[in-house]
């Protein structure tokens, strides 16, 4: 049996994710969501990080984070 956490989400994100995967052969959010997760942790070009700094504050400048 595996043992699962939760992740929260702001419900716009959710929304505006699920409008961008609308013709994508995704079934949810959380699919989409796990393959853009594992397609970067196994690509070979990392985010620096300077890069992932810039990238929270724009997702809290967004409402997206906190």
């Amino acid at each position: 049996m595996s043992d699962y956490t939760t992740i929260s989400l702001r419900k716009e994100f959710v929304a505006d994710v699920e409008e961008y995967i609308e013709d994508e052969p995704f079934g949810s959010v959380k699919e989409f969501v796990k393959h853009v997760v594992v397609q970067e942790m196994e690509s070979d070009e990392g985010v620096s990080e300077a890069e992932a700094k810039q990238i929270a504050q724009k997702l809290r400048d967004l409402g997206y984070m906190e």
